[in-house]
C-alpha cells in the first residue's frame, strides 16, 4: 500500500514538470467530515481541463447515518479522484464531472464490543461544481468552494458476519459533501 502512494506521488510530481501552462497544486479538506469528528485531506494536480486527486479521510457514522441499529460503522479510506471539466475555464472552476477510486479499511462494531475488520476496494463515479469564492481579490486568490456528490460501489458487497449474526450490506453508497480548497 505504501508503494503505491510513494509511486502515485511520483506519478504527480511527474506530470507537474510536463504539463501545460495552465497547471495548479491544490489542497482540499472537507469541513462536513471535521464536524462530524472525522477527518479529509487532499492533494491535486490541475492542468488544462483536468484535475487530478490523492487524498485521505476517516469517519465514524453518526448513528442516524447507521445501516443497523445495534452495529457502529467507521471508515479510513485512500482515495484516487480524475476530474473532467467541462467549461471554458480550464479547472480552476465550473462543473467537473469524473471516476474515483476508493481503497477502504472498514470497521464494524456491535453493543457488545465484538468488531470486524476488512479492506476493500469501492469504484464509482462523482460530479460538482468549484466555486472561485474570491478571484477578484489578490490575497485570497486562489480559495474556492467545490460541493459534489458521488456513488460507489463495493466490488465485495457481501453480508457483514459480526459475532454470529449476519447484517446486510448495500452493494453501493450515495456519498454528498463540500470541500474547501486552495489553488496555488
Amino acid at each position: 500500500m505504501r508503494t503505491s502512494i510513494i509511486t502515485l506521488a511520483l506519478l504527480i510530481v511527474t506530470i507537474t514538470t510536463t504539463a501545460q501552462k495552465q497547471k495548479h497544486l491544490e489542497f482540499e479538506i472537507d469541513p462536513l467530515a471535521y464536524s462530524l469528528g472525522g477527518a479529509s485531506g487532499h492533494a491535486a494536480f490541475t492542468w488544462k481541463n483536468e484535475r487530478i486527486q490523492l487524498g485521505y479521510g476517516q469517519l465514524t457514522l453518526p448513528e442516524g447515518m447507521q445501516n443497523h441499529k445495534n452495529v457502529s460503522e467507521s471508515f479510513k479510506a485512500i482515495s484516487f479522484k480524475w476530474d473532467y471539466f467541462f467549461g471554458k475555464e480550464n479547472a480552476s472552476k465550473g462543473f467537473f464531472a469524473g471516476p474515483t477510486v476508493d481503497y477502504l479499511f472498514l470497521t464494524y462494531e456491535d453493543e457488545l464490543d465484538n468488531e470486524l475488520k476488512e479492506e476493500q476496494f469501492s469504484i464509482g463515479i462523482r460530479a460538482g461544481y468549484k466555486f472561485d469564492l474570491f478571484q477578484n481579490h489578490k490575497s485570497l486568490s486562489g480559495l474556492y468552494l467545490t460541493p459534489w456528490i458521488g456513488t460507489s460501489w463495493f466490488t465485495n458487497p457481501s453480508d457483514i458476519q459480526l459475532a454470529g449474526k449476519s447484517y446486510s450490506r448495500k452493494s453501493s453508497t450515495i456519498f454528498p459533501t463540500v470541500h474547501l480548497g486552495w489553488s496555488f
